[in-house]
Parts: C-alpha cells; sequence; structure tokens
C-alpha cells in the first residue's frame, strides 16, 4: 500500500504468494477487506502452482533456434522494385514556349526543361558549351539523402551524387539522346529521352 494507491502491490503480492517475505499485520488485514488484493493473491497462487506442477519437457534446441532464425529480421540490400520505380512527364519546356506578346525575342543560350511525377518534380538546365553541353539539375520535392544521377546515352554516360540541396549537375556532354535516372533513398525516378544538339 502506498499514498498514491490504496491497494498492495503486483511485487508484495507475489512474494506473499511464494512465502518470501514477512507479512505485517497491516497487510493481513487489508486483505481481508479488500477483495481485489485478495483475488490478485490468489490468481498469483493458482499461477505459481501450476508452474511448479508443470511436467512439460521442453522444446528441442534445434527447434527453439529455427524458431528464433523465423523472426531475425532479415537485411536485404536490392534495387527498387518495379513498383518503386517513376517515370518523370515533361511538364515545362522553355524551348516551346513562344515568348509574351509585345516583348522581343532574344535568343537565349540555355534550355529549362521540368520533370514532374507524383512525389518529386525534376529541374533540368541545358546549355550549349563550346561544341557539347552542361547539364545541370534539382530535385525539388523529396528526400535526396545520399541520392545518384545517372545520365545514359549511346556513345556516352556519367554518374553524378546529389548534394545536400539536391542538385546534380554533368559537363561536357556530347550531342545525342539521354535518359536520366534519379535513385532515391525509396524510388527511382527516369525521364523520357532527351535531345542535346
Amino acid at each position: 500500500m502506498s499514498i498514491i494507491s490504496p491497494h498492495i502491490p503486483f511485487t508484495e503480492l507475489a512474494e506473499l504468494a511464494e512465502d518470501k517475505s514477512q507479512t505485517s499485520p497491516e497487510t493481513f488485514a487489508h486483505l481481508a477487506s479488500c477483495s481485489e488484493c485478495s483475488s490478485q493473491l490468489q490468481t498469483i497462487q493458482q499461477t505459481i502452482g501450476l508452474m511448479r506442477s508443470d511436467t512439460a519437457e521442453d522444446a528441442p534446441a534445434e527447434l527453439v533456434q529455427y524458431a528464433k532464425r523465423i523472426f531475425r529480421e532479415k537485411v536485404v540490400t536490392r534495387g527498387p522494385s518495379l513498383l518503386n520505380i517513376l517515370v518523370a512527364a515533361l511538364t515545362f519546356d522553355s524551348l516551346s514556349n513562344a515568348p509574351a506578346f509585345g516583348l522581343r525575342s532574344q535568343a537565349t543560350a540555355g534550355r529549362q526543361l521540368i520533370y514532374s511525377t507524383e512525389t518529386a518534380d525534376i529541374d533540368l538546365r541545358v546549355s550549349p558549351e563550346n561544341d557539347q553541353w552542361q547539364i545541370a539539375g534539382q530535385i525539388l520535392g523529396a528526400d535526396c539523402a545520399n541520392g545518384d544521377v545517372d545520365l545514359e546515352g549511346d556513345g556516352f554516360s556519367a554518374s553524378a551524387k546529389l548534394n545536400e540541396l539536391c542538385e546534380f549537375s554533368f559537363g561536357s556532354v556530347p550531342a545525342g539522346a539521354y535518359k536520366v535516372s534519379i535513385r532515391l533513398p525509396d524510388v527511382l525516378i527516369e525521364t523520357p529521352p532527351l535531345e542535346l544538339g
């Protein structure tokens, strides 16, 4: 019994059921007047009696080890399954936008493309560099920790790590058709072919 609860604590009832402690007259008086504590003491005594009279044999050690292995967590490292591969759709291309009415058109050296999925957007910037191309981009709206970006074409491929701002870049890319693949912690995003040149 304590200030917080008027009942005898479970540990004290367990010791009393196993005859391991000296019982005070106050405890006997409480057990005589409190049906909840006396019922709990009787349940503990019955449980201890069943445990002492149990004659069942232990399971074989091999079976116990087999059961433990079933529930042990397995660490599997594999690439994303088909369910985790998303194909991004081109939602914006600065090359296809006409200039606003009344404004002079000026030739821009760069091109901006935005690809979208339901989980992330990819902002891609393409600009000429001598007779080759510079590609830079950023992943928006997704966790990009430890992410990688692969640029794959017929005669050229490259890889880049995403930085803390989810940015990446490729320099000196020859003209051709390329696919951009972004590997994030929980998904692989691929873009449709991108024509350079």
